[in-house]
């Protein structure tokens, strides 16, 4: 009785939350489809979008030339060649009419040649190098835009890396046949041309054949599922404060049955919630994302083990927004620390940055965060088409973290009152 009771309540208040239900509805589905359009935009525009970049050449030698050549036949750079000082480059880069400038110093090939000329020599005479002596450097300035991202600039950076080492090599290559020229009078002819006899190709290591492709669909759906469903903290903890306001929790309190019987009548009600949300997210990535030019979402082949994960995760979402609501006092409290917790929890889970990308302490921090179980189980699936077995051990962690806010949460409840 109690517990119906508790249900249908529950049910009333929810209903009649008309922002809590946008909360929990009507943005996740916004954010998903905003978050999604813009990652998979930007990647295809950064794939036709060419970076103006400033190039001043004061070798005008093999190193200058040729790398400005490779530089030109790169799809993502426009190459504005000027004979310019530095201090004039910089000026212009700050005023944003270049990302990057590069500056070739004069004497660069002349200086690789004499600093290969005796590595050569030593092949033909056996004399050991002075490494100490012969190793000088010469340094290819890169002036950059502030606003431009490490990572594009490391791109940059790694491109160049990649000319010049054939550039050198090409270099090398020219000092010692001029070398077997002068011993055996033979004059022979190397092609100027790059020969390229290795090629990269990319496949994914599934362990079993999938249709699955690994896209920006099958990582944002559970990424973002997981942060709504746990969003749901706003909503359950207002209404739980909402009850100790206006009475409706005691005259519960004063029926047949523990509060546990309370506790459940929320879980009941709010899982549901949660699980109408995954549905819900699901839906948006096989029927509305698609509309937006974005793959469609492929849900694997163990619909079991998808539905096992979204009822774990949401009861975990349940059981953390039940703790929260018991903890705080007003409505400005449930709000600000729910909100804010999960953000956090978002962010060393791995749904903001991936998490094999963060500092080796800040992995093993990102453990303790339950989004990164549901993440992770929920990537097996999307992502490597996996099964029960697959997810049964973050399905576990999840359900005992509801476990654990549940009882955590009865022991506040019960300080609570007795300091009344």
């Amino acid at each position: 009785m109690k517990l119906k009771a508790s249900i249908i309540k529950e049910f009333l208040i929810l209903i009649r939350d008309i922002p809590g239900l946008i909360v929990l509805f009507l943005m996740p589905a916004a954010m998903i489809i905003v978050i999604s359009l813009v990652q998979d935009t930007t990647i295809q525009s950064l794939k036709g979008t060419k970076i103006n970049i400033l190039y001043i050449n004061n070798d005008s030698d093999i190193l200058g030339t040729t790398l400005l050549d490779g530089l030109k036949k790169s799809e993502l750079f426009i190459i504005d060649e000027k004979k310019i000082s530095e201090k004039d480059a910089k000026i212009l880069v700050a005023k944003e009419n270049y990302k990057i400038a590069i500056t070739i110093p004069k004497g660069t090939t002349d200086l690789i040649r004499e600093q290969i000329k005796p590595y050569i020599k030593s092949i033909f005479t056996g004399e050991k190098i002075d490494t100490t002596k012969h190793l000088k450097t010469t340094r290819i300035k890169i002036l950059s835009d502030p606003t431009v991202k490490q990572t594009f600039r490391h791109t940059i950076i790694s491109s160049l890396q990649t000319y010049t080492a054939k550039i050198e090599t090409q270099i090398m290559m020219k000092i010692l046949v001029e070398n077997l020229e002068k011993m055996t009078g033979v004059k022979t002819k190397i092609s100027e041309d790059a020969i390229n006899t290795v090629e990269f190709i990319e496949e994914f290591a599934f362990e079993k054949e999938t249709s699955i492709i690994p896209n920006s669909t099958q990582h944002n759906v559970p990424a973002w599922t997981m942060f709504a469903m746990f969003f749901i903290v706003i909503p359950l903890a207002g209404n739980m404060i909402q009850e100790r306001n206006d009475g409706s929790f005691f005259r519960l309190l004063t029926m047949p049955g523990s509060y546990l019987t309370v506790l459940g009548s929320k879980t009941v009600v709010y899982l549901i919630v949660t699980f109408l949300q995954f549905i819900m997210m699901l839906l948006v990535g096989i029927f509305i994302l698609p509309a937006f030019g974005l793959p469609v979402l492929n849900l694997g082949s163990n619909p079991f083990a998808l539905i096992i994960m979204g009822l774990a995760s949401g009861l975990a979402a349940t059981g953390y927004g039940i703790l929260i609501g018991t903890i705080s006092d007003t409505h400005e409290q449930s709000g600000v620390f729910g909100s804010v917790s999960v953000i956090i929890l978002a962010a060393l889970g791995g749904i903001w940055f991936p998490v094999y990308a963060m500092p080796a302490f800040m992995q093993k921090i990102s453990t303790i965060s339950p989004l990164n179980w549901g993440l992770n189980g929920f990537y097996q699936i999307f992502l490597k088409d996996g099964g029960f077995l697959q997810i049964t051990s973050y399905a576990i962690l999840l359900f005992i973290f509801f476990l654990v806010t549940i009882f955590i949460s009865t022991i506040i409840e019960k300080i609570k009152r007795l300091n009344k």
